[in-house]
């Protein structure tokens, strides 16, 4: 089924350092097994930043970016029964081989072969319409707005990643975390959840508000106290149990070693 349009808007990416540009092209159409949907949010993650400045560079463009997609199915290709166009979906922005022992397991984000990224290796939500196998389609519950399943589906998925499969955070442990943006802010509820004491580190007066609000036990401004001396102090002198490290700096890493406990676990999750 075709798109009732024929040309769309995109922002896209047009090479390291170029500025994004605005651009008219042509409404992608679903082949076998595929969805068109209307892109109803896409979130700015700082990897469209990495990419715009070339820390990150895949060699593709021109390219819409946008890997935080939500909205609506409007049309779907031949041999597709799982979606139907009016569904509210969010989109899995990883297309794994689906034959290799880690597609069978459910981790494509492990798969050695994989087909695309979307906005990555292929154009993603920064435009009107994107086109996506329909496999990669979940379904919005009600009561989720398309902007708020948008965010969760880079920045709350990693941080889930991160407590459940890679740290594994237990009740009564103390975690901190380093760097407060969307991410972290995902880290610390889940964090909570599994009945952690939480330490938030961060520069910014105001993250850091938002970050005891959402349930972090202490805050600590890294312009006013050393995080690593600080955690030191609030633990007893023995440390962190888990450290997750956002910012991807050398002093940062530094002192995400220097605040972890013997034996603690330290998870990377941000670069620069």
């Amino acid at each position: 089924m075709a798109a009732s349009t024929s040309s769309m808007r995109a922002v896209r990416y047009h090479g390291p350092g170029e500025p994004f540009h605005n651009d008219e092209i042509p409404v992608p159409q679903p082949g076998a097994g595929e969805a068109l949907v209307r892109v109803g949010a896409a979130g700015i993650c700082h990897t469209e930043l990495h990419l715009r400045h070339g820390v990150l560079n895949l060699g593709v463009a021109p390219l819409v970016p946008g890997h935080e997609i939500a909205g609506e199915v409007a049309a779907v290709g031949p041999g597709v029964d799982a979606v139907r166009p009016g569904d509210r979906v969010a989109v899995y922005y990883y297309v794994g081989c689906g034959r290799c022992s880690w597609c069978r397991q459910g981790q494509e984000n492990l798969c050695r072969d994989v087909v695309d990224q979307f906005g990555f290796t292929a154009d993603g939500g920064w435009a009107e319409y994107v086109v996506v196998p329909a496999r990669n389609l979940v379904p919005l519950p009600d009561g989720l707005t398309v902007e708020e399943a948008a965010a969760l589906g880079c920045s709350a998925t990693t941080a889930l990643h991160a407590v459940r499969s890679v740290a594994d955070v237990r009740l009564g442990e103390t975690v901190v975390v380093y760097g407060v943006g969307a991410v972290g802010y995902a880290l610390i509820q889940l964090c909570r959840l599994a009945g952690a004491r939480v330490i938030a580190v961060g520069r910014t007066p105001a993250k850091l508000a938002l970050a005891a609000e959402l349930g972090a036990d202490v805050t600590i401004n890294a312009d006013e106290l050393n995080p690593a001396v600080e955690t030191l102090r609030l633990t007893g002198d023995e440390g962190a149990d888990v450290v997750f490290e956002l910012v991807g700096i050398t002093e940062t890493m530094e002192r995400s070693v220097a605040m972890l406990r013997r034996r603690g676990r330290l998870v990377f999750i941000g670069y620069s």
